[in-house]
């Protein structure tokens, strides 16, 4: 399309409007959002059809120079370290897990339409509030009630908990190099998900405790919390269902501090080696603002100690909302919860129990047998 064209002077009005951004996010029926477009084309003086929106679903991505208005989101991070963002119409990515959200914002219309691109230098040079911070981290040694507690943070108004988001992952693992630069990045990645949060908590993945100096160099005032459980259960768990990490290569074996040669171990002793390394710095740290929290201990430590270390006085609504969310399934919401830590006590076997006890000397003496 030329500069002139119907669906460029569109896009470019559209781009200057975050009102109608909002507005246009809205719709997630393809009918409805192409009537609305085109109305609201029409009150600006431009000749939209239906059929111009659908071929511009087939285009490129539309580099931009400044970061979008709040209500967007930051949802990719690219080889190239290209920042894609999503417009995510006022809907607050709570989540089990934030990939559902991005799917979710993906298939609206409008992100169809203005697929935004900007660099990793337009958002670390984006304007920011002055003194956010994040309300608190959640790591976790997998397996072992992080969905639930970032759920029940969630669940209060106002609280937006981001869990295990990609593009994040993207960006701690992303070889930088400078170190500076690095945090900057990590600053302006969380700001940019915070803006339109009273709140915001972020859930990381497992293996993000090997970037704590970072995290901490970014971040040094957010208190955090790391969450462990009886290793015997974490290694069954994972016999059910292996986890990314806990596959040789899907990560990196360098960023687990282990050799070429451990990806040849039997799948058990590979998971509690990686489960070691995961526990190892969340131990070394934890007196930089940590707290420690063992899965034996919710939903009861949540209100006791989580959030009180997070510094958190939850009202009456907010209460009742947080402990409704203690009651269901982390994972699959529309389902109750079910206590399983005595069935994969008894379904564990001989080496389970002798692969945990390793595990288990990096915890000591936070967490012991049972």
């Amino acid at each position: 399309m030329n500069a002139t064209s119907p669906l460029a002077a569109f896009r470019a009005a559209l781009l200057a409007d975050p009102a109608a951004q909002q507005q246009l996010a809205e719709p997630v029926e393809p009918d409805r959002f192409e009537a609305q477009a085109c109305a609201w084309a029409a009150a600006q003086g431009i000749a939209l059809t239906p059929a111009m929106l659908r071929e511009a679903e087939q285009g490129a991505p539309l580099r931009i120079e400044r970061c979008p208005p709040a209500g967007w989101l930051p949802a990719a991070l690219g080889p190239d370290l290209a920042i894609e963002w999503l417009h995510f119409a006022g809907v607050v990515p709570n989540h089990p897990f934030f990939e559902i959200a991005q799917r979710e914002a993906r298939a609206r219309p409008l992100n169809r339409l203005l697929r935004l691109r900007t660099t990793l230098d337009t958002l670390i040079d984006a304007p920011r509030a002055a003194g956010f911070a994040p309300a608190g981290f959640i790591f976790h040694m997998s397996r072992c009630g992080s969905t639930l507690v970032a759920q029940m943070l969630g669940a209060a108004p106002g609280h937006v908990a981001l869990s295990e988001p990609a593009p994040l992952d993207a960006l701690i693992r992303a070889p930088l190099g400078d170190e500076e630069r690095h945090a900057e990045a990590l600053r302006a990645l969380l700001h940019a998900w915070g803006r339109s949060a009273d709140r915001l908590f972020v859930k990381f993945d497992a293996w993000h405790t090997r970037a704590l100096p970072l995290l901490r160099r970014a971040f040094p005032h957010v208190p955090w919390i790391f969450l462990h459980r009886d290793p015997v259960e974490v290694l069954v768990s994972h016999r059910r269902g292996r986890g990314t990490h806990t596959v040789p290569g899907l990560i990196p074996l360098d960023w687990f501090g282990l050799a070429p040669a451990d990806a040849g171990l039997p799948e058990t002793a590979f998971t509690a080696r990686v489960l070691e390394q995961i526990c190892t710095p969340a131990m070394a740290h934890a007196a930089e603002g940590g707290l420690l929290v063992d899965y034996a201990e919710l939903p009861r430590a949540f209100f006791t100690r989580i959030l009180p270390h997070f510094g958190l006085e939850p009202d009456a609504r907010a209460r009742v909302a947080m402990e409704r969310a203690a009651a269901r399934n982390a994972k699959e919401p529309h389902a109750a919860f079910l206590p399983d830590d005595d069935a994969k006590q008894r379904e564990a076997g001989p080496e389970q129990h002798a692969a945990a006890a390793r595990v288990r000397v990096v915890l000591s003496p936070s967490a012991s047998p049972r």
